[in-house]
């Protein structure tokens, strides 16, 4: 059994981390909240006919940043609450309440790494079939106007530079089958203006393209548009902003290091 000095120490620390944890949570939190090019209000509606059982990755995607910086904030709280109660109180039974929590907070952490390591595959796969299904389904119009899930999809390509759902390669790709492209009047190009570099929402023309060939014919193999998929492209995005959470705690863990 460790004295009461030394857990105090390891209380101190797990505290220590739980701060830097916070901390970590909450700006990932205010980047999305500020940075609104990616995930905006012309996207949202295509992210709300996606969902996964009871949840809306519309909804989602719109209280992602407040429900970061409502978690991060609550993990700051205890863990200032904690060093209160270590260093100053010392009351057994608030410490006793702490220690629940903590441990709470601990098990559903572990329990969450559990279920994204087993259910990750599913679960990628589940979306990105969702997404496919609702392209095909719902993609009518190439313009920014006529169609609020077409509309949206078009921001959605112009916002992270990506094209269809999977990488298009061949004349044969993810917008065939869809109400765009069987009419009437079916297109005279086999992917939509929003996939070709230099197009944005105040210049939507097939002329404002960089590269001359981008829509191409339907009849032949698309040229220069980008070369991403819009999976692809949202996943790395969401990858992104968790890099960003850990790499936040890395440089205040080494801020406190160097300064001490």
């Amino acid at each position: 059994m460790c004295s009461p000095k030394v857990a105090t120490i390891i209380l101190i620390i797990i505290n220590v981390l739980f701060f830097l944890l916070g901390i970590g949570i909450i700006i990932p939190g205010i980047l999305l909240l500020v940075d609104n090019e990616a995930i905006n209000d012309k996207i949202i509606p295509y992210f709300k006919e996606l969902s996964l059982g009871s949840t809306n990755f519309g909804d989602l995607a719109k209280n992602l940043p407040i429900a970061l910086i409502c978690l991060g904030s609550l993990v700051l709280v205890i863990s200032v609450i904690g060093l209160f109660g270590t260093c100053c109180c010392k009351i057994r039974c608030f410490l006793m309440v702490y220690a629940i929590i903590v441990i709470i907070l601990l098990i559903g952490k572990v329990v969450v790494l559990a279920l994204w390591y087993f259910m990750n595959d599913k679960f990628t796969t589940t979306i990105k079939d969702e997404m496919l299904k609702n392209l095909k389904a719902k993609y009518k119009n190439d313009d920014l106007t006529s169609n609020e899930i077409s509309t949206s999809w078009n921001h959605l390509q112009l916002a992270f530079e990506c094209c269809a759902i999977n990488a298009v390669t061949n004349v044969t790709n993810d917008f065939d089958n869809t109400p765009w492209q069987t009419g009437p009047p079916p297109p005279t190009t086999n992917i939509p203006i929003s996939c070709c570099p230099g197009v944005t929402s105040s210049n939507y023309t097939a002329a404002a393209a960089t590269n001359p060939l981008c829509p191409s014919n339907a009849t032949v193999a698309p040229s220069g548009q980008y070369s991403k998929g819009c999976y692809d492209a949202v996943y790395d995005f969401i990858k992104g902003y968790c890099l960003k959470i850990v790499c936040t705690i890395y440089r205040v863990v080494m801020m406190q290091y160097t300064t001490s």
